[in-house]
């Protein structure tokens, strides 16, 4: 067994919040890119877009959602969604 199949996320899916920029964006392509689905989550309206369509060149699915995480009941719907 290679080593990186040791840490493969196939099958699993991810949420990331600030997914539009930053670490949330480099975190949600390495998720990808272990063979995780990410859940793109950003505080700006549409912000995660550019990641989810990274996420899916890489040939895995990817869902945008628009959360402020200062905001429980943003929070609560993300979670719903």
């Amino acid at each position: 067994m290679r080593v990186l199949e040791s840490f493969s996320l196939a099958g699993k899916r991810a949420l990331v919040t600030g997914a539009s920029r930053g670490l949330g964006r480099g975190m949600a392509e390495a998720l990808a890119d272990a063979g995780a689905d990410v859940v793109c989550a950003s505080s700006q309206q549409g912000g995660a877009s550019d990641t989810a369509a990274v996420v899916r060149a890489r040939g895995r699915e990817a869902w945008t959602v628009d959360a402020d995480l200062a905001d429980r009941d943003a929070v609560r719907r993300m979670g719903d969604e």
